[in-house]
């Protein structure tokens, strides 16, 4: 399929990177286009790889992921933003700052795979969910 999401993985736990890329690139419509594991170096890469999607770890050390979403809705707005977190409160305040979706990383990993698409597949700007 030629038409892939392109996604980018930013989390601090090595095990859940290597874990959702392996899902990412496992779905038949879509491709990790990298992984990061702070908020620095995901900055960086959104500015190389170009992601449709950033699946984005709501609490890393350094730079948070919310602050990482707050930057990127500034400066790279057509990068659809799928806060994943432990924490529903950070679920509530990255829905207000403009993430597309949150998902809690105790839930199924379908429905993180289910956010990454139809972020992917979303007209910028869209409603989130």
């Amino acid at each position: 399929m030629t038409n892939r999401v392109r996604v980018l993985i930013a989390d601090d736990h090595p095990s859940v990177r290597e874990n959702l890329r392996y899902l990412v690139d496992a779905e038949g419509d879509m491709e990790c286009v990298g992984v990061a594991k702070d908020g620095l170096r995901c900055v960086d890469l959104c500015h190389e790889v170009a992601p449709q999607v950033l699946v984005l770890d709501g609490d890393m050390p350094g730079v948070d992921g919310l602050r990482v979403l707050r930057h990127l809705v500034r400066q790279l707005p057509d990068i659809q933003i799928v806060m994943y977190t432990i924490e529903s409160e950070i679920c509530e305040v990255a829905r207000w700052q403009g993430a597309f979706a949150c998902v809690l990383k105790d839930a199924p990993y379908e429905m993180l795979i289910d956010a990454v698409r139809r972020a992917g597949y979303a007209p910028v700007g869209s409603e989130t969910f």
